[in-house]
């Protein structure tokens, strides 16, 4: 274990960063940003503004509490001025409500369900796998772009750095040649 936590001390971005990142535009719907995510098999991506600078990140996560949001918000009306409706019209008016909430986010801008809050975070590609580790765990994130001054280089992913602990190559980096007799 001791080698694995002074490799992630001594080791670079730029050796376990993916180089192929996939992002999208702030503007662009929420829909096409997830179904985007789920052919490429990903569960997040840097989000670029009008000078394709970064301007933050959109996972999965966040497309599901903004729908949950929206959702909660429905019922919470919905209960504050509810007649008596017996149990499977109460069930219908929560599907619909449901159905309504998902439409309302995939219709919407990306940077609409960003939470206001988001550091806008980033590595650099010299910096250290330590560095990407305290960040990740600081700030609760899975991923982390990577820049060269505003342009985005790469990403890190928590998934790269466990591959990186674990002495297996990550996903941007090639299996090594099998040590197989013939």
């Amino acid at each position: 274990m001791e080698a694995s936590v002074d490799r992630t001390k001594w080791t670079s971005i730029k050796t376990v960063m993916s180089r192929n990142v996939i992002s999208v535009r702030a503007t662009e719907t929420v829909q096409n940003a997830w179904l985007l995510m789920m052919e490429a098999g990903i569960t997040g991506v840097p989000i670029i503004g009008e000078a394709s600078e970064l301007v933050g990140v959109l996972s999965i996560s966040d497309i599901f509490r903004s729908i949950m949001h929206r959702f909660e918000e429905a019922k919470a009306l919905r209960q504050a001025t509810k007649t008596d409706d017996d149990a499977k019209s109460a069930e219908k008016d929560e599907l619909r409500h449901l159905t309504l909430a998902i439409r309302a986010v995939a219709e919407s801008p990306v940077k609409s369900v960003i939470p206001k809050d988001q550091k806008v975070l980033s590595l650099s590609a010299e910096d250290s796998v330590d560095r990407a580790i305290h960040m990740m765990a600081e700030h609760s994130v899975n991923r982390l772009p990577v820049l060269k001054g505003t342009e985005i280089i790469g990403i890190v992913t928590r998934q790269d750095i466990i591959w990186l602990m674990a002495g297996r190559p990550g996903k941007s980096q090639p299996e090594p040649p099998s040590s197989q007799e013939s």
